[in-house]
């Protein structure tokens, strides 16, 4: 554990804010306390969103849920996200895993006691995660030849981009890890912890496959929501996109913008040709959009576009505590939820790029 503890971690730029309703909701959909969904009450849709995607990374249809948990701690560990990796890791702890197989998850997959298949969904994971370049479907072979057939590919790679989702989050607004890093190793743990395991296990929501109605298979990011069709996440996404789109204190077009600046570095082909399309129907012209993806810049973009435009770039590749530096300005630039409603936009459009994959796996 002292490789992430000693991550340079900034102080949390979010105050907690008593939300009773919202406090209420996230415990009983996700069987946690409550008090975390008091960092994003300042904005609906991201509270909202939160709330969505914490129930769906517990969410199961037909892969192993103990090895989604390892991913999460995989993927945490590789996005140099503390908070996320705390949660993991107190996770696990409780539900049973030893701190060693703990250290070589974080350390190296080679060394541990992992069995093939098991190393190869790990290794994906982390593959999915850094996308450098992008995963493609030759990344897949591995998986395939350990026995997973494609849904649960496709059920894997989601869930593995909504820890990522939940990573970049719980970074940029840097959350407080050190109550969860510490909290495995209290003496009062050894204590409660079989009651804890208990419920935690309970959390788990074993879903059947749930079909897409037509309505639900139109509207940005259509691609990738019919890709997951049949996954109770595929309906969560479609609610949380069309929100964002539609009722986030963001305008369209900027959402747009901020999708596209993403896409563009990513190398994600796909994703740039859809947020371009958006743009072109919201009034823009190729010449300019290209001015915007090129420069980070364009006489046509707003004054808040012209803040968020180059601060999306940032958000692909970054070290946690520079990226939380560089929110701490431009928090102080924005309203609350304008800059919370940036940061799960640009997270979210990390996500569905880097899960363009799924898409290709269903074509």
């Amino acid at each position: 554990m002292a490789a992430m503890s000693e991550i340079e971690w900034e102080p949390c730029l979010l105050t907690q804010r008593p939300a009773p309703e919202l406090e209420r909701r996230f415990k009983t959909e996700t069987g946690r306390p409550g008090q975390l969904i008091r960092y994003f009450e300042g904005s609906a849709w991201l509270a909202d969103t939160m709330c969505r995607v914490s129930v769906q990374i517990t969410t199961v249809v037909g892969i192993d849920p103990d090895l989604v948990d390892q991913a999460g701690l995989v993927v945490s560990q590789d996005n140099s996200c503390r908070f996320c990796f705390g949660v993991q890791r107190a996770f696990l702890r409780v539900l049973g895993m030893t701190e060693k197989r703990i250290a070589r998850l974080e350390q190296d997959l080679l060394t541990g006691d992992f069995n093939l298949r098991e190393r190869a969904a790990l290794d994906f994971a982390r593959r999915v995660s850094q996308s450098k370049p992008l995963v493609g479907k030759s990344d897949l072979i591995p998986l395939t030849e350990s026995g997973f057939d494609d849904e649960l590919i496709i059920e894997f790679t989601g869930l593995i981009g909504l820890h990522l989702f939940l990573n970049r989050m719980s970074t940029f607004v840097a959350l407080p890890p050190q109550r969860m890093e510490e909290m495995p190793d209290r003496w009062w743990m050894r204590i409660i912890r079989p009651l804890m395991a208990m419920k935690f296990r309970r959390m788990r929501h074993h879903s059947k496959a749930v079909a897409l109605l037509e309505a639900e298979k139109t509207g940005p990011v259509s691609g990738l929501v019919n890709a997951l069709d049949g996954l109770p996440m595929a309906r969560e996404l479609r609610i949380i996109i069309d929100r964002l789109w539609g009722s986030s204190s963001l305008p369209p077009r900027t959402v747009s913008l901020l999708f596209a600046v993403v896409a563009r570095a990513l190398a994600s082909v796909r994703c740039e040709e859809e947020a371009t399309s958006l743009l072109l129907e919201q009034g823009w012209d190729m010449d300019d959009i290209n001015q915007v993806l090129t420069h980070l810049s364009s006489p046509k973009l707003s004054d808040i576009e012209q803040l968020l435009v180059p601060m999306a770039r940032e958000t692909v590749w970054y070290q946690p505590a520079q990226i939380q530096r560089r929110c701490a300005e431009l928090h102080a630039q924005l309203s609350n939820e304008q800059f919370l409603d940036f940061c799960g936009a640009v997270a979210l459009f990390n996500t569905v790029c880097r899960l363009e994959v799924i898409v290709d796996l269903r074509a």
